[in-house]
């Protein structure tokens, strides 16, 4: 039989009209990317229906359609009796299990590893990653840093930020698998898990980071919130628990009945770090497990990259490899881009830039960067239009008192009034029209202003999500490149020599 020939009451499960049986080339959910040979799955979101294109993707080439309109459905099935129409109770099911058996069902010939938390998904999965690859287990990974095989960063679109739409996740496994890799590691964000995208995968491992407020404009509340991230660990062989994190441990160690282990700071955890000193090259802590101690220094910096090294040596252990091989790749570990990075422009000063966009992410910074020895701290605060606004004033209440100078700025405004975002972020300082505070609309104009405030032996801390490639302003993504930024900015101001190539940035990872 044709390979490209597929069942589809094999997998799914609803309503059949037309042939059972189709040729499937590969899922596609956008009626413009359809092709010949493909299948249409019709997703209802908040601004468009996709049952109102079905005549698009029929032209297109599309001759499997499915959806849950039944209505809409049954208008097609007359004009064309030689397509496959389903009607589902659930589009987004449909569409994670229809792109998991077109791309032959590649996560079952890979260990998955899957990684959720309010914070620290990228760094987890960064070190994961990176530990992983050292072990000689060829792995790739998916989420905010981009779509890696076990050597490079791909060229694959991403559809969201994190966690892709299913048929890409299940595209980039598949090219995982044909390149006779062994493992996948992938950012598992509460969004993803309540749209179903990673349904048909269960993970070897998950891993749990924390919980703290975040993507309650999409979830609503805390309790919904928490209930996603859950769903990911019912998917789940064996977990890595954070308990130190009192959002969510508890459910986890109350609920999660296969293999676990634990991590943090604790005295009752599988892995515990003591002894946590700050140096200049990282930090150096003991690591205590099954009875053993362990002298670490690790490239990392801050309480919370101890922790999340942890929970990366926790997954790796749960994948069978033993402690003393997993720590031989610890001070070689690699990091992503934009997460505690060290930017090296020859200025006088230290430029540090942080993906920190949470109160609780830029508490931990804070944190980290105190540890450092600097004269003056000058840091670079967000808010954001695309997210829930309730969390801009705590930005500002987490950092005034601790830095000398604040700046205070908008990242991915969409559709929401830029100046409305500054306002929102100054209500949380208790005195907004300090001095030491200067409110710039600009993401760009705002870095400026924060090196512009620098002296020699100060450090200037830039956070926020600057490291997406992209603004969203209104509807589009706008290209946006931080580090460009930066570079202008000693260009035009004559503060540093020529730049050089961008490899001498210096990642230090969150």
């Amino acid at each position: 039989m044709n390979k490209n020939i597929f069942r589809l009451d094999d997998i799914l499960t609803g309503t059949f009209i037309g042939p059972v049986e189709q040729r499937i080339v590969d899922v596609v959910y956008d009626s413009r990317e359809v092709k010949d040979g493909d299948a249409f799955v019709c997703i209802a979101g908040e601004h468009l229906d996709g049952h109102r294109y079905i005549k698009q993707a029929i032209s297109n080439g599309a001759r499997t359609i499915i959806g849950t309109d039944a209505g809409e459905i049954h208008t097609y099935v007359h004009d064309y009796p030689y397509h496959s129409f389903v009607i589902v109770e659930d589009s987004r099911e449909a569409l994670a299990w229809m792109a998991a058996a077109v791309c032959g069902n590649p996560a079952r010939s890979l260990h998955t590893i899957g990684v959720t938390g309010t914070n620290g998904k990228t760094t987890v999965s960064a070190f994961i990653y990176s530990l992983l690859n050292h072990l000689e287990c060829r792995t790739g990974s998916i989420g905010t840093a981009g779509i890696w095989d076990d050597q490079q960063k791909t060229t694959f679109k991403q559809t969201v930020p994190t966690t892709p739409e299913a048929p890409d996740i299940q595209r980039v496994l598949r090219y995982f698998r044909e390149r006779d890799m062994q493992a996948a590691v992938i950012e598992s964000t509460s969004i993803a898990m309540e749209q179903k995208r990673l349904d048909t995968i269960l993970f070897d491992v998950a891993v749990h980071t924390n919980l703290t407020p975040e993507h309650l404009e999409f979830h609503k509340t805390m309790e919904a919130y928490k209930t996603a991230k859950m769903k990911l660990f019912r998917q789940a062989k064996a977990a890595v628990i954070n308990v130190d994190d009192p959002g969510m441990s508890g459910d986890l160690l109350r609920e999660f009945s296969g293999k676990r282990l634990t991590y943090g700071m604790n005295d009752e955890a599988d892995l515990r770090a003591e002894d946590v000193q700050p140096h200049l090259q990282g930090t150096s802590f003991r690591l205590r497990a099954f009875g053993e101690t362990h002298e670490i220094m690790a490239p990392v910096y801050g309480l919370y990259n101890v922790s999340n090294l942890m929970a990366a040596i926790g997954a790796c252990l749960l994948l069978g490899f033993p402690l003393k091989r997993i720590l031989t790749g610890v001070d070689k570990i690699k990091r992503p881009e934009g997460r505690f990075q060290l930017v090296d422009r020859e200025a006088p000063y230290q430029i540090v830039t942080d993906y920190a966009h949470t109160p609780d992410a830029l508490e931990k910074v804070l944190g980290a960067v105190e540890g450092l020895p600097y004269r003056r701290l000058i840091v670079m605060i967000t808010g954001i239009g695309l997210r829930d606004p309730k969390k801009r004033p705590l930005m500002a209440s987490v950092v005034e008192g601790r830095a000398d100078e604040i700046v205070v700025s908008v990242d991915q405004p969409g559709h929401v009034d830029r100046r409305s975002i500054v306002d929102d972020v100054l209500a949380g300082f208790r005195q907004p029209d300090a001095p030491t505070i200067h409110p710039m609309l600009h993401r760009e104009d705002g870095i400026h202003k924060a090196l512009d405030l620098a002296k020699p032996g100060d450090v200037v801390l830039l956070t926020g999500i600057g490291f997406g490639g992209y603004q969203i302003i209104g509807d589009v993504k706008v290209p946006y490149d931080e580090l460009a930024v930066i570079d202008e900015y000693f260009q035009r101001s004559g503060h540093a020599k020529v730049i050089e190539q961008r490899n001498k940035v210096q990642t230090i990872d969150r």
